[in-house]
């Protein structure tokens, strides 16, 4: 489906939406209604950062504003994650 459609839909069923691409990397992105943060990129797989005590494992801080490019708005391969 295409990003309008995906994004309609996450936001009826309160899910995030993601492509083959950002799936991949472990990137899912979460619509919001809320002004202050639109459409937020998160990841969705957890990393290991090395500590004093050996490794802990975090996951990535969500990031505001993500704006979709061409390609992205193009895409007919969005789905809800």
């Amino acid at each position: 489906m295409n990003i309008i459609e995906a994004t309609k839909k996450a936001l009826d069923e309160n899910k995030a939406i993601t492509n083959d691409d950002y799936k991949e990397s472990g990137v899912i992105i979460i619509p919001t209604t809320s002004a202050s943060l639109g459409m937020v990129l998160m990841g969705d797989k957890p990393y290991f950062r090395k500590t004093n005590n050996g490794y802990e494992e975090k996951y990535p801080e969500p990031r505001r504003y993500w704006n979709p490019g061409s390609e992205d708005i193009l895409r007919e391969d969005w789905k809800l994650y």
